[in-house]
C-alpha cells in the first residue's frame, strides 16, 4: 500500500483531504483545526507528500498501484 510508506500525520492528512475514508474531501482549514496547525502548514504537509509520492521508490510503487 502506498501511504504505508508515509509516517502517520502525513496518513492522516492525505487520507482527509481526499476523502479516501469516507468519501469526503476535508478543506485545509478543517483538517489544520482538527491537527491544531494552520492551513499554511497543511498545504506544506501535502505538497511534500505528494512530492514524496512522486519519486523514488515511493513513485515506482504508485505507478504499479495505478496500473
Amino acid at each position: 500500500h502506498v501511504l504505508a510508506t508515509l509516517d502517520e500525520r502525513e496518513q492522516q492528512v492525505i487520507r482527509l483531504r481526499f476523502g479516501l475514508d469516507d468519501g469526503q474531501p476535508r478543506t485545509l482549514d478543517q483538517i489544520g483545526k482538527l491537527f491544531g496547525l494552520s492551513r499554511e502548514r497543511v498545504r506544506q504537509i501535502e505538497r511534500e507528500v505528494m512530492s514524496k509520492l512522486r519519486n523514488g521508490e515511493r513513485a515506482d510503487r504508485l505507478r504499479s498501484y495505478a496500473s
